[in-house]
């Protein structure tokens, strides 16, 4: 079993709009500096898919000793990066304070 970089596109896109939601949301609530923001939307964005990776472990992987669920982790970790890192920056760039 090898990553597959590119097969979990809905973690990217999950991500990324969970990360647009905290840049133009959190601004109503919170008074901090914009770059500040974006760091909380990637935090955020990477807090939950934590979150979706401990919840899918027990359920795809610990009854298959043949299985790793390593390399399958690390591509979602790393697409859900990607994708808070685009969308934070995306959004931050583009709202005007």
């Amino acid at each position: 079993m090898h990553p597959d970089w590119l097969g979990s596109p809905h973690h990217f896109l999950a991500a990324a709009v969970v990360a647009v939601t905290i840049v133009w949301l959190a601004p109503r609530v919170l008074s901090a500096d914009r770059w500040l923001i974006a760091g909380l939307a990637v935090a955020v964005a990477m807090l939950g898919e934590v979150l979706v990776e401990v919840v899918e472990y027990p359920l795809r992987y610990a009854d298959d000793p043949n299985l790793t669920a390593y390399y399958d982790t690390i591509a979602d970790l790393t697409s859900s990066l990607a994708g808070g890192l685009s969308g934070a920056v995306a959004a931050t760039l583009l709202r005007r304070r």
